[in-house]
């Protein structure tokens, strides 16, 4: 039986509504993710500036019959030459008119020398979850790692799934775990900022602090009621959680503002719990003071995850040694009076 939580009476629900329309409003007013582009209809090749352009790949997973998205070619670039690809998944509502807003920001690292010249893609999504429906009307999830990173690759000559890393915000950062966490051996790296994920391992325990933004939208994907089994067979953290070590080849960033809007927070540190426990590697941050929306702020939160994404491509050499040593160590426990590092013990008391 789904949570009561989410089958409130009409007039908290229409709240719940009218709260999500005001957060929206905000996110698109604030967010670089969300500015409505004027990009050209086929190829933007500004000087130096590399090439955008925007394509479709016919499907017949999806209601309209194609799925529209954008590519970046980094200025200099050559057929044939060999190069990363970066998935980006924008947030709820958003298109492929959002991997626009992300070029200045990658271009200022690369100008910099701290980040490689890469192949970017953004597909656009709507408020989809990135997620197959249960009722059958739209793959979502189907086409992206089917057809469109497929025809992507295939496109640009790459064969190293190592070079091929998803990242996404918001939505997108659900949609990137999910797929990462489901298809671990397609990807060398998922990066997610704000993922829109649950802070619980089942339906049943969901309260309103993990729904109140998107109520209206679980019938149309989980099911009409939710099927709890389908919600929790498609959950980053109970996918996790279920397989653990099917991640321990993927590098992995997790961040999420403290004081997010959509109280995102939970969710975050909810998997990075689960994943510690797991003895799973990654790299989580709590950024302090950062809300769901901004400008500067978010600026900075996507170049640090750029960084992370650059050292997945060009480690640091001490990390890698530190990491070998982690891995000894490790190895010795069964071998000497150490005890194993996780999980850690409950840190709440009964009394």
């Amino acid at each position: 039986m789904a949570n009561s939580a989410l089958h409130k009476p009409s007039n908290s629900l229409n709240f719940s509504e009218s709260l999500w329309l005001e957060l929206f409003n905000a996110y698109v007013a604030n967010s670089p993710f969300f500015f409505l582009l004027n990009a050209c209809s086929e190829v933007n090749p500004p000087a130096g500036k590399g090439n955008l352009i925007h394509t479709s790949l016919k499907t017949t997973q999806l209601p309209d019959g194609g799925l529209d998205y954008a590519v970046w070619e980094p200025p200099g670039y050559k057929v044939g030459q060999k190069l990363p690809l970066i998935i980006f998944l924008h947030g709820g509502g958003g298109s492929q008119e959002e991997l626009e807003s992300l070029l200045p920001s990658i271009s200022e690292e690369m100008a910099k020398g701290d980040f490689p010249a890469a192949i970017w893609s953004m597909p656009s999504a709507g408020r989809s979850f990135y997620m197959n429906a249960k009722d059958g009307s739209a793959d979502w999830e189907s086409v992206i790692v089917d057809e469109y990173i497929p025809a992507v690759m295939r496109q640009y000559g790459i064969t190293d799934t190592n070079s091929v890393v998803i990242t996404g915000v918001s939505m997108g950062g659900m949609g990137g775990l999910r797929i990462a966490f489901k298809h671990p051996e397609k990807f060398g790296a998922v990066a997610v900022l704000e993922p829109a994920i649950e802070a619980a391992f089942n339906w049943e325990a969901l309260i309103t602090s993990d729904t109140f933004y998107r109520e209206d939208v679980y019938p149309k994907i989980f099911g009409n009621p939710v099927d709890p089994e389908y919600w929790q067979a498609n959950h980053p953290t109970a996918i996790a959680n279920a397989n653990p070590r099917s991640l321990d080849d993927l590098n992995i960033y997790i961040e999420v503002g403290d004081v997010d809007d959509l109280k995102l927070y939970r969710g975050g540190e909810f998997l990075h719990r689960v994943l510690f426990d797991h003895g799973v590697e990654h790299e989580y941050r709590l950024v302090r003071g950062a809300d769901h929306v901004g400008s500067e702020f978010m600026k900075l939160r996507f170049v640090n995850l750029l960084g992370f994404v650059n050292r997945h491509f060009n480690p640091v050499e001490e990390g890698v040694r530190s990491m070998a040593l982690k891995k000894l160590l490790s190895a010795m426990v069964d071998d000497a009076d150490l005890e194993p590092d996780v999980p850690l013990s409950p840190h709440r008391s009964d009394e």
